[in-house]
């Protein structure tokens, strides 16, 4: 019995997930048509950057980042080996996420995208 409640409460979690990515969509999508394009993810993505930097010095170290590329994404990611990633160099990072969530390369991200591991990687760097 236990098994089969662990199952429900487990699937349960996973419909409940579902509207949630729905929404995550609409935060990023403000022409409304259902999909995240590359300008809408960088256009996010620009506004987490200057979240995320409050010295406003125009770069993020590994501590303003708070996790979220590894150290080794941070190294690829920084061209000019400073240890920093300016915005340019951010959402670099943002449009290889993008590509990696839009596997059938039409150019736009919708929920189901969205809700994939690439999906969710470019979506924590939005948000």
């Amino acid at each position: 019995m236990s098994s089969r409640l662990s199952a429900v409460t487990l699937l349960a979690v996973l419909l409940g997930a579902a509207p949630a990515v729905a929404a995550d969509v609409s935060a990023f999508d403000p022409d409304k048509d259902g999909t995240i394009d590359l300008a809408e993810a960088q256009a996010a993505a620009s506004k987490k950057f200057d979240m995320l930097d409050p010295d406003k010095d125009g770069t993020l170290d590994a501590k303003e980042l708070n996790g979220l590329l590894t150290p080794a994404e941070l190294k690829a990611a920084d061209p000019d080996s400073d240890g920093t990633l300016d915005k340019k160099e951010y959402l670099a990072v943002v449009a290889a996420r993008f590509k990696a969530a839009d596997p059938d390369a039409e150019g736009t991200i919708d929920a189901k995208e969205l809700s994939s591991p690439a999906g969710v990687s470019l979506a924590t760097l939005m948000k």
